[in-house]
């Protein structure tokens, strides 16, 4: 998997959103990356994010 930083496009859920801060380790949960998707923010974990390219961002943002 690529390295995940803060401003790269990712879809969590079926949304597009961005990375937003830098990732923070969970006792439990491990790494979690903070997304922002519209106005809300989400914790999600490498694991159900997927990165996106700027190719399929474009196709988000006609929706």
């Amino acid at each position: 998997m690529e390295k995940i930083k803060n401003g790269d496009s990712v879809i969590y859920k079926e949304q597009m959103g961005t990375i937003y801060g830098k990732p923070r380790e969970s006792k439990y949960r491990g790494t979690m990356y903070t997304v922002k998707v519209g106005d809300d923010y989400f914790k999600a974990t490498p694991g159900e994010l997927k990165v996106a390219n700027e190719e399929l961002g474009k196709a988000f943002s006609r929706f």
